[in-house]
């Protein structure tokens, strides 16, 4: 067995990539936004003393920089944004959490008894038109 190769292997992307099972791809450089947005959401919700809404809020407005920002990154350096495209999925769930948690404050106790089973409807219903869209 050759020894000169085993010590360019370190971890097990490398090996992955040297063998040919995955293709190299750019890390992403936004996981600290979610984090972030959670961490200064709850600390503006127990400010307002709506801690449960503001860890929503900042839950929700960090998901949604993940996806914004790279895309607002690979515009200004000159590249196609389209290119590599946002999981519109985790937009979509970063949005509802954003009017879950500003709901939470200012919408009607009454309101959530419909809305909360309406929205895990919807999902359901996204989930399968995904999984049947990749099926086909």
């Amino acid at each position: 067995m050759k020894t000169e190769n085993c010590s360019e292997m370190t971890d097990a992307r490398s090996i992955e990539q040297k063998s040919g099972l995955a293709e190299p791809v750019k890390d992403r450089q936004s996981g600290f936004i979610v984090p972030a947005g959670i961490l200064i959401g709850l600390g503006a919700g127990l400010l307002a003393d709506h801690a449960v809404a503001g860890f929503l809020v900042g839950l929700g407005l960090g998901l949604l920089g993940s996806e914004l920002v790279p895309l607002a990154r690979k515009s200004k350096e000159g590249e196609d944004p389209l290119a590599g495209g946002a999981n519109v999925a985790l937009l979509l769930i970063g949005a509802v959490l954003v009017l879950a948690g500003t709901g939470i404050v200012w919408a009607p106790a009454a309101v959530w008894i419909y809305a909360i089973p309406g929205l895990m409807i919807l999902a359901g219903i996204g989930v399968l038109v995904r999984g049947f869209a990749k099926t086909s």
